[in-house]
């Protein structure tokens, strides 16, 4: 089978023009001048993303910036405890949550951090183009927020089951530097060319796509560190040169998808790797709305049907990630909270040609798939793919995308049951890292922040509700279940596969280093009190 594949890939490089082959190569990492250094990757390369709609994907968002709150490993709030807010109170009903900020905290420019620049925050984020479905769905049931002295209430309209893992993940930011930022440009702020945060670590110094050096910021409330952080560019979990730098021991906190990255680092001495399933799904998102033309060549569900029979993910998988993936049925990976009587969608190439034919398929459509990652393991399976969807009749060419990523491949439109299209792609090749199960799917809501690809569905509306109306574990369940299986009739999107996380730490680590989660969310580091050997 591995054989067929490698055929089928070298057959489709001879016809393959005009499609995505990579990012250039990350320019080489220059060396700082401190001597206690913690190198990472993660880096910005044109500016640094803002983390509010991947709060933990990048390092830098985890050490620049606090949360109100803070979470375990396990993403389990801790009771009581916090960050920014030194303690935290909800009500019985849990429709109010009281935070108490610590006295003195401050901005790394050295202003107070105020229960004002928190509400700013809370209210000024339901604006701007793109923010984390979790932490969406938690705002917008709030109903009003006061302040009390160095207190801040926050009162909820409705249920908002994810209230205190979104503030786990939420990082306020200092409202006096986007006065005349409208929404609309956030993440072209100058503000995200050297950020003032929160965190135990502060910007030093910027070489955009080269390397960035954090330093501690002495006036942190849980204490300095005693060593920078030296970050070497990548674009989230997609790093060309991981391996390079870990060998190099450039690397001595990492996390990394990639199974040939992992191989390569097996038996090299000082790195340790560990394996972390968690709720990651890589799939294709489909743009339904139609484009400035008119067409919706993705709008109708037999098509969409079709693209997945067409495909035979298992052997994909078998021959592009050495297994170290498996076929997914769902946005939801395999677990207790998903229905076991779901359609695979099993390889039928007969099956494909014939939902095909009964849509009227044109066969001068081609398909426009965009994708973010950098690495030569995406633009195989785009080539693979592509070779597939060719033997029913479906032609696709796959490009690279980079930039302002918030607007090319979420922006809304303004009209969320017509359209048109505010995006200019057919498919998007992404991830969901879901937070929750209620991250997988709250995007989908008519006239969600970051719904560029979904019109509204009114039956998929009350589906995704009934899942965010009630805190009973049984009625969730079932919930989501009854999601799911509208999920996998109607293909909205077309989940691919599950992956793992391999989270890679060097030895010169000697103490404190957490303990293993999900690395792409916000827990507990504590990572001022880590101590680094030579």
């Amino acid at each position: 089978m591995k054989k067929r594949l490698l055929a089928v890939l070298l057959a489709s490089m001879l016809f393959l023009t005009g499609c995505g082959a990579g990012g250039e190569k990350a320019p080489e990492v220059t060396d700082a001048t401190e001597t206690n250094v913690l190198y990472t990757n993660g880096g910005p390369i044109e500016f640094f993303e803002t983390p509010w709609l991947n709060p933990g994907t990048f390092f830098y968002n985890k050490v620049l910036f606090d949360r109100l709150i803070v979470a375990d490993e396990n993403l389990m709030t801790i009771e009581g405890e916090g960050q920014l807010a030194e303690t935290y109170e909800v009500s019985e009903d849990g429709m109010s949550i009281k935070f108490n900020l610590r006295e003195g905290i401050t901005w790394h420019d050295g202003e107070a951090i105020t229960p004002e620049d928190i509400k700013w925050s809370i209210e000024y984020a339901q604006l701007v183009p793109a923010l984390n479905p979790v932490i969406n769905s938690t705002f917008s049931a709030i109903s009003e927020m006061t302040i009390d002295g160095n207190s801040l209430t926050v009162n909820f309209s409705k249920l908002a089951p994810d209230a205190l893992l979104a503030f786990t993940q939420f990082s306020p930011l200092p409202q006096k530097y986007f006065v005349d930022v409208e929404p609309a440009g956030f993440q072209q702020a100058d503000f995200w060319q050297s950020p003032v945060g929160s965190g135990p670590f502060k910007v030093k110094e910027v070489q955009m796509n080269n390397y960035t050096t954090l330093e501690a910021f002495p006036e942190y409330w849980g204490g300095a560190a005693d060593y920078t952080i030296q970050l070497s560019p990548s674009a989230g979990d997609s790093d060309e040169n991981f391996v390079a730098n870990a060998q190099a021991g450039k690397m001595d906190y990492g996390y990394t998808r990639s199974i040939d990255d992992i191989k390569a680092l097996e038996g090299v001495e000082g790195m340790n790797i560990e394996q972390v399933d968690v709720r990651y799904t890589r799939l294709f998102f489909l743009n339904k709305f139609p484009n400035a033309d008119g067409d919706s060549p993705l709008a109708d569900v037999k098509v969409r049907q079709a693209l997945l029979y067409a495909l035979d993910m298992q052997a994909i998988l078998d021959g592009v990630f050495d297994g170290a993936a498996n076929p997914a049925n769902s946005l939801t990976p395999n677990a207790a909270d998903k229905p076991t009587d779901l359609n695979n969608y099993e390889y039928d190439v007969e099956k494909a040609k014939a939902l095909l034919a009964e849509a009227n398929w044109n066969p001068d459509t081609v398909l426009d798939v965009v994708y973010y990652y950098t690495d030569q393991l995406t633009v195989d399976l785009m080539t693979i793919i592509q070779s597939y969807w060719s033997q029913v009749g479906v032609t696709m060419e796959f490009r690279l995308v980079e930039g302002d990523l918030a607007s090319i491949l979420w922006s809304a439109p303004t009209d969320p049951v017509n359209g048109p299209s505010a995006v200019e792609w057919d498919i998007c090749y992404a991830a969901n890292a879901a937070l929750s199960l209620h991250e997988y799917y709250d995007r989908y809501q008519t006239g969600q922040a970051i719904n560029s690809h979904t019109p509204s569905d009114p039956t998929l509306d009350a589906l995704i509700e009934a899942t965010n109306n009630t805190l009973d574990p049984t009625e969730i369940t079932e919930a989501f279940h009854a999601l799911q299986r509208y999920e996998n009739e109607n293909l909205f999107v077309l989940p691919l596969y599950y992956q793992p996380v391999f989270v890679v730490t060097s030895d010169k680590i000697t103490k404190g280093a957490p303990a293993v989660g999900n690395p792409q969310w916000n827990y507990n580091w504590d990572i001022q009190n880590w101590e680094l050997g030579k």
